[in-house]
């Protein structure tokens, strides 16, 4: 049975060019960010690479916003 979702065809057409936007722009897919985030973690918690955290990121971000503004 068919539901009517109340969306015109204006806003479904803008939906839809965001999403490919948005696939243009990804490097990868969901699944595979998630896969490689699962990865680190392990690797994390075996030693294998060292912990990061939450301030470690923070600080990540501000350098590459500096590094940007170059």
């Amino acid at each position: 049975m068919y539901k009517k979702t109340g969306k015109s065809k204006v806003v479904e057409k803008e939906e839809q060019v965001m999403s490919v936007a948005a696939n243009l722009e990804r490097p990868c897919t969901i699944l595979e960010s998630i896969i490689q985030s699962c990865k680190e973690v392990k690797n994390m918690r075996e030693g294998k690479t060292p912990k990061r955290s939450l301030n470690d990121l923070f600080a990540n971000i501000e350098k590459w916003s500096k590094e940007e503004e170059r």
